[in-house]
C-alpha cells in the first residue's frame, strides 16, 4: 500500500481493541440498530447468509445472528485479537463464524445472500478496493444483496478540516459515483441509497444497496383500476403535504 500497510491497519486496530472487554460492554448502539432495520427493510430472513466485513469484535454481528437463527453470519476482520475475542466471545453460538483476512483474496465455499459493510469501506485502503469486490462478485449468487454504510463524505470531509483527532488510521471520504461505478465493474447495480442523520442534525450517513444487475424479461403495464387508485392516493397525499 502506497501511504498506509494492511500490517499498520491491522496494528491500528490491535491496539484500538487493546481493552477488548471494556468495548464488548459497550454492546450494541444506534447504528447498529439502524444497520439491522435498514436490513429487515432489504427482507432479511431468519435463514438468510450474511457475509460482515469488518466485523471488530463482533457486536453487530451478534445482533444480527439473534435474527436468523435457521441462517449464517461470517465476520472478517483484519485484526487477529479482534477475531480471537469475537471467537471466544460467540462460541456457543452455532450460526456465527470468524475469520481473519483482508478480503482482498478471500476465498469461502458459499455464496452469501448479503455482503455487509459495516461503516468499514472508509477505513480501508482505496487501492484494495477492487480486488474486494472482484472477490465479494466470487462469493455471489444472482440475488446477492451488497449493502455498504458508510459516513457522509461531507461530513467527513468536516472532520478531516476541523477534527481530524476523531478519525481513524484511514477515514476516506467515498463518493456514490466511485462506489457506483467499482460495483458495476462487478455486475452490481445501484438499487437504492438513502442518506439520514444519525448523530449529528446534518445528514451523517449513507446507506447503499446493490443488487445483482439483470435485464428486463418483459415489460408490463399496470391494469387501469390500480392506476386510477394511485392517482387518487397521490393526491390525497398532496393536500396532506
Amino acid at each position: 500500500m502506497s501511504e498506509v500497510s494492511y500490517k499498520e491497519v491491522a496494528t491500528y486496530y490491535d491496539d484500538l481493541w487493546a481493552n477488548l472487554e471494556k468495548q464488548s460492554m459497550a454492546g450494541v448502539n444506534n447504528r447498529h440498530r439502524t444497520i439491522l432495520l435498514k436490513l429487515k427493510k432489504m427482507g432479511l430472513r431468519s435463514d438468510s447468509t450474511i457475509l460482515e466485513i469488518g466485523c471488530g469484535i463482533g457486536t453487530l454481528s451478534g445482533f444480527i445472528a439473534k435474527q436468523i437463527p435457521k441462517g449464517k453470519i461470517t465476520g472478517v476482520d483484519i485484526s487477529p485479537e479482534s477475531i480471537e475475542f469475537a471467537r471466544k466471545r460467540y462460541s456457543a453460538n452455532s450460526n456465527m463464524q470468524f475469520l481473519i483476512s483482508d478480503m482482498t483474496s478471500f476465498k469461502h465455499d458459499q455464496e452469501y445472500d448479503i455482503i455487509l459493510f459495516p461503516d468499514v469501506l472508509e477505513h480501508i485502503p482505496m487501492e484494495a478496493h477492487e480486488n474486494i469486490f472482484k472477490t465479494i462478485s466470487g462469493l455471489s449468487h444472482d440475488k446477492t444483496i451488497v449493502a455498504i454504510n458508510l459516513p457522509n463524505p461531507k461530513c467527513l470531509r468536516w472532520f478531516h478540516k476541523n477534527d481530524p483527532d476523531k478519525l481513524q488510521i484511514i477515514d476516506l471520504d467515498i463518493e456514490t459515483n466511485y462506489l457506483v461505478k467499482m460495483l458495476n465493474q462487478y455486475g452490481f447495480y445501484l438499487h437504492n441509497k438513502d442518506t439520514y442523520a444519525l448523530y449529528f442534525n446534518q445528514p451523517d450517513y449513507e446507506w447503499f444497496v446493490f443488487r445483482k444487475d439483470f435485464e428486463f424479461e418483459k415489460v408490463v403495464r399496470k391494469g387501469k383500476i390500480t392506476t386510477i387508485l394511485n392517482g387518487i392516493i397521490l393526491r390525497i397525499a398532496l393536500l396532506f403535504n
